[in-house]
């Protein structure tokens, strides 16, 4: 049941992109493991100088690396792969 019969959706061509801003946190689960997060979202191209125009949350991600990581660096690598991985 719709309160208005005659709606339509309009979809209109915009600068928008997919943006993914990702984070591992390093050794904070028990037994040596990582956290990886992601929060994907629909922004504008970013300019020189401006920030980024946030549209809402499209996905979020938080999982626990299934590998214990050597270094804060690697598990940001893993958290870059696990992200890259969802986005398909």
């Amino acid at each position: 049941m719709s309160t208005n019969p005659h709606a339509t959706i309009r979809y209109y061509a915009s600068d928008m992109i997919l943006q993914v801003h990702l984070d591992a946190l390093y050794l904070l689960v028990p037994n040596a493991r990582s956290q990886a997060s992601g929060h994907y979202f629909l922004g504008s191209i970013p300019k020189n100088g401006q920030l980024i125009f946030l549209n809402g949350a499209i996905h979020a991600l938080c999982m626990i690396l299934k590998f214990v990581a050597a270094s804060a660096a690697k598990a940001e690598l893993g958290a870059l792969f696990l992200n890259a991985q969802k986005t398909k």
